[in-house]
Formats: C-alpha cells, structure tokens, sequence
C-alpha cells in the first residue's frame, strides 16, 4: 500500500524534467486530470450514487502517475528485447494508493494543517494494470496472449468494491489482441 499525495508527485516528476518543460509538464499532467475528471463524471445520471468529484480528481491523479511509469517503462521498437528500466529517481507506487491522510496535511505544514473533510472520506484504489500484473496481459476474448496491447482504460473510472475489511474502489485497463481488434465479433472459443 502506498500513500499518494497528487501535489507533491506531480512536482516530484516535474523536476526530473528539463527545466524549460516543467511548467508544461504539470500544466499537461492537469489538463489531462481534468479531462478524465470530466468524463467519468459525464456518467453519474445513470448511478443511483455518484462519485464525489473529489474521489475522482484524486483517482485520475493516480490514473496519471501510472500513465506516467507505463509511458516511461514502455517498449519503443519491435527490436527491443526488453522495456526500459525507470529512472532511479522516480517512485514506484502502487498498486493499491492510499489517500493522504490529516498525518500528511499536518506533516506537510504544522502551523495549520488544511483540515478537509472531503479528503479524509476518500477512498484508497486498488489498480489493475499490465505495469503491475504483466502475467494478466491476456485478451479476455479469446484468451490469447500473442498480440495482446493495452486499449485505454475503462471508460466510466474506478468502480466500487466492497472489501473485508475496508471499501475501496478499482479501476483496470482494457486489453484486446489484434485479431479481437478488427473482428469485434469474435468470441473465446
């Protein structure tokens, strides 16, 4: 389990980047936040209890950060024989994030911690990704694992679950294989 505070990642990985890139990488990191807040929320009329919007700011943080380390561990060339390794810099987080708890607002700044209702009510989120379970890169169609790439991930975000111990929500990738791709009416034989 890791604690993932969206602030201080971004400007963590912001400065690992060229100094002139650092402001576009953070203004792009929250354009594309706000994009994904936008459209998983374009879906609550048909959810008899919607997400708090703070819950899927803070999911589509973490969303990002994942997109982040598959983008940076991700095989460039058909001649590569392995992915690239993660710069020694970069956390590797995951795959179930906590939110941040008062501890870290009160860590953060000890004069006058921001007290937030709305984050202490949030949820942690459990990820299901290739980054992290490479050994589920199998088409759910047809089962098969040649030709298999990651398609997006689902559409309407993270969804509830109801654990033994705590509630959390999840959230995972599509996959298809090419065959799957171009004959969508394919089924597992």
């Amino acid at each position: 389990m890791s604690v993932y505070e969206p602030d201080v990642m971004r400007k963590l990985l912001s400065m690992l980047e060229p100094k002139d890139m650092q402001k576009k990488f953070e203004a792009n990191w929250k354009d594309a936040v706000k994009k994904r807040v936008g459209s998983w929320t374009g879906h609550t009329e048909r959810m008899t209890n919607p997400r708090p919007r703070r819950q899927c700011e803070w999911e589509a943080e973490v969303v990002e950060y994942i997109n982040y380390l598959s983008e940076k561990t991700r095989i460039r060339s058909a001649k590569a024989l392995t992915r690239p390794c993660l710069d020694s810099r970069i956390p590797i987080l995951g795959p179930h994030f906590l939110p941040p708890s008062y501890l870290h607002a009160q860590k953060r700044n000890p004069s006058e911690p921001a007290i937030n209702p709305e984050v202490l009510y949030l949820k942690p989120l459990r990820v299901i990704h290739p980054f992290y379970h490479p050994e589920l890169a199998r088409c759910p169609r047809c089962d098969c694992a040649d030709g298999v790439s990651w398609d997006g991930w689902t559409g309407t975000g993270p969804r509830d679950v109801h654990g033994v111990m705590l509630d959390e929500a999840a959230i995972g990738t599509q996959l298809r294989c090419e065959s799957c791709r171009n004959d969508p009416t394919k089924r597992r034989t």
